[in-house]
């Protein structure tokens, strides 16, 4: 079994270490740990957990129908089968305080699909049906429930002493038959449930679920033929004191660099 240990303490590399730190691991106030393992198992169902990405803003009249549809289809599938990131954009309000709390990780995701326009909605990197037609996500999402993965992802958090840990374990089949150095592991930290006492924006919304804070360790993910090795990576970023500790939750997903598919995803929900 191979690890990879990662410390987030706004990202800046500090140093690359061999070795993975003496467990159990501490954690102080503030921090986000996180530990990645990847082992073999080809005894692991094929069964799928899709990827909803939503692009949205707090002042798009037509986000709040399809805020609505999302937590539909979160509720009634349940996290095993779905799992949605909402990516706040800068239109058309370029004040959306989501936006401008995660302008980094915000700009580089929609940079990634090109997005223009909100809401625009993405499954599994890949489709984007009509974000305001239930049929057509639900019709989409379906299809996608049915293609195998060779993938299985348990994500899993510790919260000590105002810290945060995440674990990930990935386990992979035919593991031959893929080009790991093309997957990239990619970490979303969101904050599940947001309300304001009045509307942050012109749509009248007051309450926001599974609103990325920070892409984690950085914007372009891990690729997984790293995880052939053992190695400790030590970055610098911290909870932001805004942000509900109890109500952080870890979202990760394996990505394609060549066609921008999802291959599976998992987390803490």
């Amino acid at each position: 079994m191979q690890k990879l240990y990662i410390l987030l303490f706004p990202l800046l590399l500090l140093s690359c270490k061999t070795n993975p730190p003496t467990q159990p691991i501490s954690l102080k106030t503030g921090e986000v740990k996180i530990e990645i393992t990847l082992v073999d198992d080809n005894t692991i169902s094929s069964e799928r957990t899709v990827l909803l990405e939503d692009f949205a803003n707090v002042s798009c009249n037509p986000c709040v129908t399809s805020n609505k549809i999302i937590q539909s289809l979160v509720h009634s599938y349940g996290s095993d089968k779905i799992v949605a990131v909402k990516f706040p954009t800068n239109f058309p309000s370029p004040v959306d305080p989501f936006y401008l709390a995660g302008k980094e990780f915000c700009d580089y995701r929609m940079s990634y699909y090109n997005i223009l326009f909100a809401p625009t909605i993405i499954l599994d990197g890949l489709i984007k049906p009509n974000a305001i037609d239930s049929n057509a996500i639900k019709d989409n999402l379906n299809t996608r429930l049915t293609v195998p993965s060779d993938f299985k992802i348990t994500v899993t958090k510790t919260i000590n002493n105002g810290g945060l840990f995440i674990k990930i374990d990935i386990k992979v089949k035919n593991k031959s038959s893929l080009n790991l150095a093309e997957l990239f592991l990619r970490n979303v930290i969101v904050e599940s449930d947001i309300e304001f006492e009045q509307a942050p924006g012109s749509n009248g919304e007051t309450k926001f679920f599974d609103v990325l804070r920070m892409l984690s360790p950085n914007n372009e993910g891990i690729p997984l033929s790293t995880l052939n090795s053992t190695n400790t990576f030590e970055y610098e970023n911290v909870i932001d004191t805004v942000w509900n500790l109890n109500k952080l939750e870890a979202v990760a997903f394996i990505q394609s660099s060549v066609n921008k598919s999802v291959y599976q995803a998992g987390s803490t929900f």
